[in-house]
């Protein structure tokens, strides 16, 4: 069996797979099309993984992920397997196996990743749910890129059985949609039972407003202030320190890298001289590879502290309004090294504290640019979070 990608929508569905899959003809989610990111197993299928070598030594999968499973046994219409980069190392929606996904909001730019074939499907109306992954960004930044909803829950709420990890400490199963009802949807098939609480204090942090590009600062404000008279309380997010935030992206890279080292290392090492990785993704395992234990102590201590903070400023009523993203989507083969770390102070926030967020696709810039806003709210109120999200986005 090969990977090679032949079909006309280049870096997006897989060629392995099953397609025009159904096991139940009813459900709640009856007929909706689903496409998988190609890291959850499917009983007797293999996965890729996003790289030509991970596929070749791959064995049929014994079980199928129960995130796939839950999906499926209420309604789904499984499309297609979707690519992703490689190992889902990467923000920037690039293969250099089996292409890049074109953002088709916006063409010519980049859809980002590592989720991009399930959002660049949904974005073009190939699906109607894009199952995938986040670790550092991976819904949250497709999402922001290609005008979708996209949920990164909080950490563990959703099984992550039979599915291929990249750093186990960080990984979250999410998802993309068009329209917020059918977040909240997809939710109530995925996510456990959660009691939902009303959302009524909107937390503003505003140093967060200085990390995006300046013409995006604008419209963000003009954002917050069509979403402040939804909320009867608004409570400043204060820092102790500036120099958290500057802390953020590093903290997050040590912390999942050290993850991504102790998972792969056997693989990586055994492989070395077969492997074929994209430069940037190559340099960055060998990064993992060299961190060590006091760095790793080191960024705990940061990352403690931002878990107190959190627990200090949002709780089952509260959620923080912030950007997604610092830039709209880059153009194809654009050089994204620096904007990597510029987005993972961002991205950091939910991973370090376990939270929840949801990007919201409302903004309407002049440019045409996709772009929006996240709602980030405390561990374990996914649900409670996709009401308000559905409440907020019917009023805009």
């Amino acid at each position: 069996m090969s990977t090679k990608q032949n079909n006309k929508h280049n870096g997006i569905f897989c060629d392995h797979g099953p397609k025009a899959w159904q096991t139940h003809s009813q459900g709640r989610l009856k007929n909706q099309r689903l496409v998988v990111k190609d890291v959850f197993a499917i009983k007797g299928e293999l996965n890729s993984a996003g790289n030509p070598s991970w596929f070749n030594t791959a064995t049929p999968a014994k079980h199928t992920a129960s995130a796939v499973t839950k999906l499926m046994d209420a309604g789904c219409n499984f499309i297609s397997f979707t690519h992703t980069d490689e190992l889902a190392y990467s923000l920037e929606g690039n293969n250099i196996h089996y292409g890049a996904a074109q953002n088709p909001k916006l063409l010519g730019h980049a859809c980002g990743g590592s989720s991009m074939g399930s959002a660049a499907a949904v974005a073009a109306n190939l699906a109607d749910i894009g199952l995938g992954t986040d670790t550092g960004g991976s819904i949250r930044i497709p999402a922001s890129y290609c005008g979708l909803f996209g949920i990164r829950p909080s950490h563990d709420v959703i099984a992550k059985d039979a599915l291929i990890p990249l750093a186990p400490e960080f990984d979250t199963i999410g998802w993309f949609t068009q329209d917020a009802e059918l977040l909240s949807e997809v939710g109530d098939t995925l996510l456990p039972q959660q009691a939902i609480q009303p959302v009524t204090t909107l937390v503003i942090c505003e140093p967060l407003f200085e990390l995006v590009e300046p013409s995006l600062q604008a419209p963000l404000n003009q954002l917050l202030a069509r979403a402040k008279p939804h909320f009867s309380q608004h409570k400043d997010f204060v820092l102790p320190t500036k120099t958290l935030l500057s802390e953020l992206a590093d903290t997050f890279r040590i912390l999942q890298g050290r993850a991504i080292a102790k998972t792969h290392r056997d693989w990586l090492e055994q492989s070395e001289q077969t492997l074929q990785f994209a430069p940037a993704i190559a340099a960055r395992f060998n990064m993992a590879l060299a961190l060590t234990a006091k760095e790793e102590q080191e960024a705990r201590q940061i990352q403690t502290q931002w878990q107190t903070i959190i627990a200090k400023n949002l709780n089952s009523n509260a959620c923080l309004f912030l950007p997604s993203s610092p830039t709209t989507a880059p153009k194809l083969g654009a050089d994204t090294s620096a904007l990597r770390m510029q987005i993972m102070t961002l991205t950091a926030i939910a991973g370090l504290s376990r939270s929840a967020q949801v990007h919201l696709p409302l903004a309407n810039l002049e440019n045409g640019h996709p772009y929006g806003f996240s709602l980030m709210m405390s561990h374990g109120n996914d649900k409670s979070l996709l009401a308000c999200v559905k409440y907020l986005a019917a009023q805009f």
